[in-house]
């Protein structure tokens, strides 16, 4: 019954958009930046051939990475030898 559940739950879940790269869905958000800032995205993602909010995620998951980000998922190897990053 529960795989019936499932089933209904994943149907009646409304599509917007391709399946996502990251595995999970994106919210959609608004932002205010400068003029200047607005440039710069808008040049990366022309350069790059990716929609603007695909260049702000990918840069968001880039800082996140970094190894003093709170977001940076620690691995075994980190933990190891935290002199290898």
């Amino acid at each position: 019954m529960d795989t019936l559940l499932q089933q209904q739950q994943q149907q009646s879940r409304k599509k917007t958009g391709p399946k996502p790269l990251y595995g999970e869905a994106k919210k959609m958000v608004s932002f205010r930046l400068s003029p200047r800032a607005l440039e710069i995205i808008r040049y990366v993602a022309t350069q790059k051939g990716v929609s603007q909010a695909e260049v702000i995620e990918q840069w968001a998951r880039l800082i996140g990475s970094n190894a003093d980000s709170p977001f940076a998922q620690k691995t075994e190897t980190q933990e190891l030898a935290p002199s290898l990053n």
